[in-house]
């Protein structure tokens, strides 16, 4: 039978009703002839308040025993649906990440995966079992540590399994229909994408849509696994990610990401106080402050600038200079409170960036800066008019079909 691997975000298991419907769905597809194996996340707001609780605890919990509270959340929900589908007359078995066969590096709350045995899952599915595994974790082979992927990581879980099942079809299943042209919560107007290319996809993710994780995205197009996003409460098709087939300027979506904090470090290089020694040692220590860009120029001075929540950029000013160690000299700044509204597409270009700054004056949007990438016209705005912004680009490049 052919491999349908299915992933149910927290909103989809968020209490007895929603399991039984999830289960309900499952049943139906492993009836209808699919080998089913089913990724799921914590139920409802379970990782939300798992953090509190933490925090409640410790004002700086540890990370390790972090990856061990909250990798608890989606094992109350992956028995949970087993049940279920127990109730429903369908073999079922559940997995843990370890149990699944992931293995990852050792970087507790961003752990990478390296690979996947999934010896334990093929002989389950053999048997004719629905085998519903965990998302959101795994295991460092070396040291036999519980690690966890990353807010949103059971969307990686679910592409990975998919690619290592291969060949087999990957569904998302979540709380809204689709992929769609903007958050229907701040333009009405926003429509489901029926078909989305792998790399606008991508670019969407990294740039604010809240719908799939961007490293989920990004496996799913280096391994050419076929990706369905689509609602677990409804019968829409969704939106299906594809290879691009077009070349010319397209805008496929806009993306907005409110709420994030710029860090700046400047400096000259020396000792471990390089630029490159700066950068594995951000990287290892803030795992979710995202590199936009570094320069070096020829006299040795450079420019670092991270991206990412208020509370690792405060903790990176508070303890840059040690982290960054002896040698060169060199400053720290933050602001926060920044938001960014983008044009996603392909080809994107002059064109479009002047379009995208009349739609600003019109609105009364002032614009701080731009950025361009090879998928996405990146806009800097102020965070109090974000929505604005994000609905004057969205009328200007979605509404108006004769000028897109």
């Amino acid at each position: 039978m052919a491999i349908l691997v299915q992933k149910y975000g927290g909103s989809s298991v968020n209490g007895p009703e929603r399991i039984r419907a999830v289960a309900a769905r499952i049943a139906a597809a492993h009836a209808a002839g699919s080998s089913m194996v089913v990724v799921v996340s914590a139920m409802g707001d379970a990782t939300d308040e798992l953090i509190a609780l933490a925090h409640r605890v410790s004002p700086a919990p540890n990370r390790r025993e972090m990856d061990m509270l909250l990798t608890t959340g989606e094992r109350v929900s992956m028995a949970l649906v087993a049940m279920a589908l127990h109730d429903l007359g369908v073999e079922a078995i559940s997995f843990t990440g370890s149990q699944s066969g992931i293995l990852t590096d050792g970087a507790h709350a961003n752990a990478r995966i390296l690979a996947i045995k999934p010896e334990r899952i093929r002989a389950e599915l053999q048997r004719g079992r629905v085998v519903i595994v965990a998302g959101f974790q795994g295991v460092d082979p070396a040291t036999k540590e519980i690690t966890t992927l990353g807010r949103g990581g059971s969307d990686t879980t679910a592409v990975a399994l998919a690619a290592v099942l291969a060949p087999a079809r990957c569904e998302i299943c979540t709380d809204v229909e689709g992929v769609f042209t903007a958050d229907p919560r701040v333009v009405s107007a926003a429509r489901r994408i029926p078909e989305l290319s792998y790399r606008a996809c991508s670019a969407l993710a990294h740039l604010g849509g809240r719908v799939l994780h961007a490293r989920g995205v990004d496996l799913a197009a280096r391994e050419r696994v076929p990706l369905v996003v689509r609602s677990s409460f409804t019968d829409s098709p969704g939106t299906l990610i594809v290879e691009a087939n077009v070349e010319q300027p397209r805008v496929e979506a806009v993306a907005h990401r409110d709420g994030v904090s710029i860090v700046i470090a400047e400096g000259t290089s020396g000792g471990r106080g390089e630029a490159r020694g700066i950068l594995e040692a951000v990287t290892a220590a803030f795992p979710a402050l995202e590199l936009v860009a570094h320069e070096q120029a020829t006299d040795a001075h450079g420019a670092i600038v991270w991206i990412g929540p208020r509370e690792d950029a405060e903790a990176l000013k508070a303890g840059f200079r040690e982290l960054r160690g002896p040698g060169g000299e060199w400053s720290l700044a933050v602001q926060h409170g920044v938001a960014f509204v983008s044009l996603v597409g392909l080809g994107l270009g002059a064109a479009e960036a002047a379009r995208a700054e009349h739609a600003f004056e019109r609105a009364g949007v002032p614009l701080v800066a731009l950025r361009a990438t090879e998928s996405a016209l990146v806009f800097r705005v102020p965070e109090a008019q974000c929505d604005a912004a994000t609905r004057a680009l969205h009328a200007e490049f979605l509404e108006r079909p004769e000028r897109a």
